[in-house]
């Protein structure tokens, strides 16, 4: 049974598609389930899941901090007003664990900002 999960979840990250080869207008489907707190109700969560879609505007260093920044537009998004504070979420198949920040804005902007050092690493998307 360990040996059959262990090739599922390997061949499940083969899909993952690594940080470096995300562009600019084209649309990608997450990958793995994470929670991000909401602003308004500090103790409720916005569930993102696997298999939603995201388009992604924007790439941006900032070399300030040695961070990229990927803006996407949320396409399952629960209404225009809704913001969230920044959780930090590990990026599941990634060995060492590799963690991102998240945060979803007004306007249903999911912002993910990503070390540099990490952008080799297999994303949250396919």
């Amino acid at each position: 049974m360990h040996i059959l999960l262990s090739l599922i979840l390997v061949s499940f990250n083969a899909l993952a598609l690594d940080w470096t080869e995300l562009e600019e207008g084209s649309t990608y489907r997450i990958n793995q389930n994470f929670q991000l707190t909401q602003l308004e109700r500090s103790s409720s969560k916005l569930d993102i899941s696997s298999g939603e879609t995201v388009y992604l505007n924007e790439m941006m260093g900032l070399p300030q901090i040695r961070v990229m920044l990927y803006s996407f537009t949320y396409q399952n998004c629960p209404g225009p007003k809704m913001e969230t504070d920044m959780d930090i979420i590990p990026v599941q198949g990634t060995s060492p664990v590799v963690e991102i920040g998240a945060q979803l804005e007004e306007n249903c902007v999911l912002k993910i900002y990503i070390e540099n050092r990490d952008l080799m690493s297999k994303s949250l998307f396919e």
